[in-house]
């Protein structure tokens, strides 16, 4: 008789280990995904820094390129 009542203890300890955990891990992928686009974002701007102070003309390109490009990007996702 004991071997079965801890038996359904432990089940049941089991499932509610088991649901809790699956409630934390509710909206995981979406905080995954916005730092990634936050760490692209940074690289972003590190890249157009240092490319602003190589040189006027190289780093006038690159970075309005990449101002362009950034642009494009957000009008496609705001529409």
């Amino acid at each position: 008789m004991g071997y079965r009542l801890m038996g359904k203890a432990t089940a049941h300890a089991m499932q509610l280990w088991d649901r809790a955990s699956r409630s934390d891990q509710r909206g995981q992928g979406t905080v995954e995904y916005v730092g990634i686009v936050v760490m692209v974002a940074l690289l972003v701007s590190a890249v157009g820094v240092v490319a602003s102070k190589w040189g006027g003309d190289v780093g006038d390109k690159l970075k309005d390129a990449m101002l362009k490009a950034i642009k494009r990007l957000v009008a496609e996702l705001i529409v």
